[in-house]
């Protein structure tokens, strides 16, 4: 009798249980209608604001097409019934150039060789062309005095002349016009020694004036 009793109520439990989820889901299943109905009815809506806006900015746009082609309209108009002013393009004036007259080049002269004077050698029967005698000038100082003296002791300024001759490329005969120190005058030929020689000529002259150190 017990287990009867407890089968009964168990078998009352998951029916009871059964009609209670049951109603659960259909209450989900209400829920869920009304919110998708909710939805729909929304999205009804936007859809019908989209086409209202959509219209309007027909209307706009078919408004500005009919304005931009009225100001077309109008500027086609204008500029049939301008005039335009003539254009005038100044074309710069180019002086005239005088014609000038070319001379031409005078002819090149012919250049006159002069003439060498002959000789008769009798010893080779030959007549030998008189060839001018280069000129030979006396060497020009190109170094300085104080090196050369440097080393010379003097005890008071000296001032004399030095002539001097030059044969075979070579210094000779040196003479002072005045009396001076041994040691001056050996200093004073190695300076004209230093002198850049350029043929044989005699009684070159230089004048020297040395102070006392």
């Amino acid at each position: 009798m017990k287990i009867v009793t407890t089968l009964i109520a168990l078998l009352t439990l998951v029916v009871g249980t059964n009609i209670f989820l049951r109603v659960q889901d259909q209450d989900r299943l209400e829920t869920a209608l009304i919110l998708l109905d909710e939805r729909i009815s929304s999205n009804t809506t936007t859809i019908e604001k989209v086409e209202d806006y959509i219209v309007d900015a027909g209307i706009d746009f078919e408004h500005m097409q009919y304005i931009m082609m009225d100001n077309i309209r109008d500027v086609a108009t204008a500029l049939e019934k301008h005039k335009h002013e003539p254009v005038y393009v100044e074309v710069p004036v180019v002086p005239e150039v005088d014609s000038v007259e070319i001379q031409p080049e005078p002819e090149p002269k012919p250049v006159e060789t002069e003439t060498l004077e002959r000789t008769y050698d009798p010893e080779t029967q030959l007549h030998i062309p008189s060839l001018p005698v280069p000129v030979v000038v006396c060497p020009k100082a190109n170094n300085n005095l104080g090196k050369f003296i440097d080393d010379v002791s003097l005890r008071r300024d000296y001032k004399f002349l030095v002539t001097y001759d030059i044969l075979d490329n070579k210094l000779d005969n040196v003479r002072f016009d005045k009396k001076i120190p041994s040691k001056l005058k050996a200093a004073m030929i190695q300076y004209i020694n230093s002198f850049k020689f350029n043929g044989d000529v005699k009684d070159c002259k230089i004048s020297i004036k040395v102070l006392e150190n």
